[in-house]
């Protein structure tokens, strides 16, 4: 059966096999939506809106609870409670899967996950399995495989252990996010075992831009693949545009050259959004481009009168040409549909496109890694310059306060009259 929004549609027309024209007059042929069904009802956005601020309360409720009582409670209350919540979240959510509220079902399922990292920390502590050490004496690669960051791996391993488990069972997207969260923190793990600790703004820049680009990769992919009615590439999109995003921004930070790579970079999240049809793109393009050009207005054309003309003409510009688009939307999607011949989701150059950012940002990194340590020297340099100074500041005051008490205390001569 045909549905308003079926992409089969937007490929037929891609193919030549019909007209955007027709393809129209197909949509308006569907019947609509009944939004009165049970199914229809319990997805609507009220209900989603409701279902998460019910989750966040019991998250924060549940952070306030631990972190206010873990000390009396003890490793083993802790890990006690942490077990008593996941089992009532597994039962509520195994509840509501049969009452066929399936998004509740699913947010329960999320918060039996999120009760992982506590129980294993719990664990962990009570058998005192990994002895505190100060930062200051962890070395690689013990600082990865049993040092400092051993509890830490620890626990992320369990926490994705037990989020793949529980999407095996229960295909609900956002359980996807945990997923991508523990994966960029591997990322950042095994850069720290290969240049070491105390990284930069510069290697940690790239290192967040090579876990953007793999996050973009997977999440193309995964829009090509997916099926059903679980958009799991949606939480993909979203750590990779932040990832992005966060990378762009360390980047700029350490590189003043960087910024101009703001403008093409918007061109291609622009561009990346309308083929994939995904918004959080066309967010993080938004971003970078006010960005570079409130650098401009602030840094470059700060002393210019006419620069503020020639940007409300570019900005006129702008929606004179959105107007066209939207005015010629039908032909430009049979033209350059964003589906591909398969009749899936595509972009031009992906998935080499996508890599490209992580093989340069890789490439990178030595040289990174030695800006960082020289501005570590360099830092420490007038760290210990601004260290001198206050002493011998301090010296001098005590010199000054010292030479006034003299002063004070010593008695003035008599002068006798005859």
């Amino acid at each position: 059966m045909w549905d308003a929004d079926d992409r089969r549609l937007d490929a037929a027309v891609s193919l030549g096999i019909i007209t955007a024209a027709q393809a129209v007059e197909i949509r308006a042929l569907t019947p609509e939506r009944r939004e009165d069904t049970p199914a229809a009802s319990r997805s609507a956005p009220a209900a989603a809106i409701g279902y998460a601020l019910g989750a966040l309360t019991v998250l924060i409720s549940m952070a306030w609870f631990l972190s206010d009582r873990w000390e009396w409670l003890g490793p083993g209350g802790a890990l006690a409670v942490s077990l008593l919540y996941a089992a009532v979240f597994l039962v509520v959510a195994r509840r509501l899967r049969r009452e066929s509220y399936p998004m509740a079902a699913g947010l329960a399922v999320l918060l039996a996950v999120g009760m992982t990292p506590v129980g294993t920390v719990a664990l962990l502590e009570l058998f005192d399995v990994f002895a505190s050490m100060p930062a200051g004496a962890c070395s690689y690669p013990e600082f990865i495989f049993w040092g400092c960051r051993g509890e830490e791996l620890v626990v992320e391993l369990a926490t994705l252990a037990a989020a793949l488990i529980a999407l095996r069972r229960v295909r609900f997207s956002p359980l996807v996010l945990p997923i991508a969260v523990i994966g960029l923190r591997f990322l950042f793990h095994v850069t720290a075992a290969v240049f070491g600790a105390g990284l930069g703004a510069a290697t940690l820049g790239w290192t967040w831009m090579i876990g953007g680009s793999l996050f973009a990769v997977t999440a193309y992919e995964t829009s090509r693949r997916q099926r059903g009615d679980q958009d799991f590439a949606l939480w993909l999109h979203l750590v990779a545009a932040l990832t992005a995003g966060v990378a762009s921004g360390m980047l700029i930070d350490a590189f003043e050259g960087f910024r101009h790579l703001l403008i093409p970079g918007a061109a291609v999240a622009f561009a990346f959004s309308l083929r994939l049809q995904r918004l959080v793109w066309t967010l993080l393009g938004l971003i970078w481009f006010v960005a570079y050009l409130g650098w401009l207005a602030a840094e470059v054309f700060r002393d210019t009168p006419f620069f503020p003309i020639v940007l409300a003409a570019l900005g006129i510009a702008v929606i004179v040409a959105t107007v066209w688009v939207q005015r010629h939307s039908a032909r430009l999607v049979a033209r350059f549909g964003a589906l591909g011949s398969d009749g899936k989701p595509s972009f031009p150059g992906a998935p080499a496109l996508l890599v490209l950012p992580a093989l340069v940002a890789a490439l990178q990194l030595p040289g990174a890694l030695t800006l960082d340590r020289a501005n570590r020297r360099d830092a420490d340099a007038r760290l210990a310059v601004s260290r001198r100074q206050q002493a011998a500041r301090r010296d001098s005051l005590e010199a000054v306060r010292q030479a006034r008490e003299s002063g004070s205390t010593q008695e003035t001569p008599r002068v006798t009259r005859p």
